[in-house]
């Protein structure tokens, strides 16, 4: 370590280079992992936590990266594209059909909201801009599982931890997820039929640059009480994700 370096700074980036290797950790094992004293770890921590970089996930006691590290790394130029490219594009489609419309790209085993159109009628769809959701169980995670988009699926098969079962519709075993991720490729689209929350049925389509590389996917949220005919949700999506695909 140099003389001009600051120890604690150094101590947190390696704090937060362990989410590299799995997507959640506790104070105690990243104290062991890093051979920290306890005291120490909990101040680097909390510290990370109160600048927005970690979050703690109540039911676990566990710290998760935030949105906001991924978003001044590597990607924030794909970030600021989907913006550029997208956003008035989603907007027309939201108020077309009168439904919400999100795109989220991968981090890790996450899907994360980065656009989102809403509707103009009162009762809107979740997620909001920063929202995560484990990619198995939404219809942009399972697109970007599909083409492996940031290296997410080799992430999610062999994360050490067990897949997040948001109710019982939901879909944790990996081999048949891998196995229903061919269907997708197949088809070009995916549907979470209530899978994370009941009620609530979206649809999903994979984004592509010019080199045809899955940045994004792109879904339209529809309460499912509201939906008469799924084809031409799936349509609108498929059309959608490609008219944006087409900008790249």
């Amino acid at each position: 370590m140099s003389k001009g370096s600051i120890q604690s700074v150094t101590k947190a980036l390696h704090v937060l280079e362990l989410f590299t290797e799995k997507p959640a950790w506790s104070i105690t094992e990243i104290g062991e992992r890093l051979q920290f004293p306890s005291s120490t770890t909990h101040r680097l921590v909390i510290t990370l936590e109160e600048a927005g970089y970690v979050y703690r996930e109540q039911e676990t006691k566990k710290y998760y990266l935030t949105i906001k590290p991924y978003l001044i790394g590597s990607k924030t130029e794909t970030v600021s594209q989907l913006e550029k490219q997208a956003q008035g594009v989603i907007q027309l489609l939201a108020q077309e059909i009168n439904e919400s419309v999100n795109i989220s790209i991968a981090q890790g085993i996450y899907a994360v909201t980065v656009l989102k159109a809403n509707p103009e009628r009162k009762f809107s769809a979740v997620p909001n801009i920063g929202d995560k959701r484990q990619l198995h169980a939404t219809s942009v995670g399972k697109c970007l599982l599909a083409y492996n988009s940031n290296g997410c699926l080799d992430q999610l098969m062999n994360a050490k931890e067990p897949l997040k079962a948001y109710n019982n519709r939901t879909l944790t075993d990996r081999k048949e997820i891998r196995e229903s991720l061919q269907t997708v490729r197949e088809n070009g689209f995916a549907i979470d039929r209530e899978e994370v929350e009941a009620g609530l049925t979206c649809f999903g389509a994979p984004i592509f640059d010019e080199m045809v590389h899955c940045i994004a996917a792109v879904s339209i949220s529809v309460p499912t009480f509201r939906i008469e005919k799924e084809q031409f949700f799936i349509d609108r999506v498929m059309e959608t994700a490609s008219e944006i695909s087409s900008k790249f």
